[in-house]
């Protein structure tokens, strides 16, 4: 299912960007003579007017192949057009994929989707931090960042993460009152495990409802408003393994007979941790709240300009990203089709809206990288176009451009190739990706 997941999204991907190359050729009155998905050998084809529809054997990328690509000497030729017309055919493609994720994103939004609805605490604060510098403490609830309401900790995270090298505004309650406060800088290049702005956070969505007095909830020392933070075996607490409550069957660990379990709870602004002795079994007396998922869905015309902004975040997180690799605080992660593949599968099993989204990432990935001035791929094409237009209308020989595009071919396969044993290791011990 992963793999026939993968090939649509990919299909829906290939032919949108092979469609932009098609169209914009044909009304630049270029002969087009196949409009191929996958790469030969040809499964399937049939003819319609000038051109070969074909359907290929291996499914990762399509191609439009133009009559007269180097020789400008055959009438209709691609060759035969002026730098510009050509210049308007290789964007093309790049150009339909750029459009593709406002159509996709508008769509998504439309979706009811649920929204997972938590209070976001502040757990920890790294001293001399950008945060404890603004005066975050632990035991705060964030609930606006830079003019946005918060739900969970994934919107905080975005939302710093767009003010990367930036300020940061955040408004927290506490003793509840809401205070605002403002982060100087979110540090592209912060000390390992500190994060932009040195905070340690908990989405919470679970508290006690009640604890009956004398019962073994109120033994162990939980009370009615207790909202629950982590909760995990005693012994390898401090190396990490106590896990965020988000679900009431995340509490199952203390209701089960043996090692004592510790957990960690927000109770008036003070964060406690509580030791159970779970060795007498079920932990009776305990009620707990769960706050529900919202499920939320936009008009067309608020989806409409909600992708545009959306579109505009994700270049921004892919900039403050290129900034970090710069800067050596995040190392560069690459995946070929395999690792783009598992990732699909993962998002699919999410839900339509998340596939969509993730669609919409592709489409906007793939548009950069074809524009990137690599050979074989559009952008080295469109680079030798431009030389052509800096020498004044002067074309490099063709038979350079060819030996150029055919060694960038050559490396591209070599570096997917590499790329994806790296991905298969990784899939057969079994890690995710992220």
């Amino acid at each position: 299912m992963t793999i026939l997941i993968f090939l649509a999204v990919l299909g829906v991907l290939v032919i949108v960007h092979e469609f932009g190359h098609f169209t914009v050729a044909k009304l630049m009155g270029v002969r087009v003579l196949e409009f191929g998905i996958g790469f030969p050998p040809r499964v399937f084809g049939f003819r319609r007017g000038d051109t070969d529809y074909t359907l290929n054997l291996l499914p990762l990328g399509g191609f439009v192949r133009m009559l007269g690509e180097e020789d400008p000497s055959h009438p209709g030729s691609f060759a035969g057009k002026s730098a510009w017309q050509r210049l308007a055919i290789l964007v093309a493609g790049s150009g339909m994929n750029a459009v593709l994720p406002v159509l996709l994103l508008t769509l998504a939004f439309m979706l009811p989707q649920p929204v997972l609805i938590t209070d976001v605490v502040v757990r920890q604060v790294e001293p001399d931090s950008p945060a404890q510098a603004a005066g975050v403490m632990p035991g705060d609830f964030v609930r606006i960042a830079n003019g946005r309401p918060i739900d969970n900790s994934g919107d905080l995270l975005r939302a710093i993460q767009l003010r990367l090298g930036a300020d940061v505004a955040l408004t927290v309650e506490r003793g509840g009152r809401l205070r605002e406060l403002h982060i100087a800088e979110a540090r592209v290049a912060p000390p390992e495990g500190q994060g932009a702005i040195g905070v340690l956070l908990s989405d919470a969505r679970v508290s006690v409802g009640s604890a009956e007095s004398g019962s073994a909830a109120a033994r162990a020392g939980l009370a009615s408003g207790d909202l629950f933070l982590r909760a995990g075996p005693a012994s390898c607490w401090d190396d990490g393994c106590g896990q965020r409550v988000l679900h009431e069957s995340d509490l199952a660990v203390m209701e089960e007979p043996g090692e004592p379990v510790r957990v960690e709870v927000l109770r008036r602004g003070s964060i406690m941790t509580l030791d159970i002795d779970t060795g007498s079994g079920a932990l009776d007396g305990l009620a707990v709240d769960v706050r529900p998922e919202e499920s939320r869905s936009q008009g067309p015309i608020s989806a409409f300009g909600s992708s545009f902004t959306q579109i505009g975040e994700i270049l921004l997180v892919f900039r403050n990203e290129v900034s970090r690799w710069i800067a050596g605080s995040s190392g560069i992660q690459l995946a070929g089709p395999v690792g783009i593949a598992q990732i699909t599968g993962d998002v699919a099993r999410a839900g339509l809206s998340p596939l969509i989204t993730w669609t919409a990432l592709l489409s906007i990935n793939l548009a950069i990288v074809n524009l990137l001035p690599i050979p074989a791929l559009d952008g080295g094409r469109i680079t030798f176009v431009l030389l052509e237009l800096a020498r004044g209308g002067r074309r490099l020989a063709p038979q350079k451009e060819r030996i150029v595009h055919l060694a960038g071919f050559a490396l591209l396969i070599g570096t997917v190739i590499i790329i994806s044993v790296n991905d298969i290791r990784r899939l057969v011990s079994g890690a995710d990706f992220f």
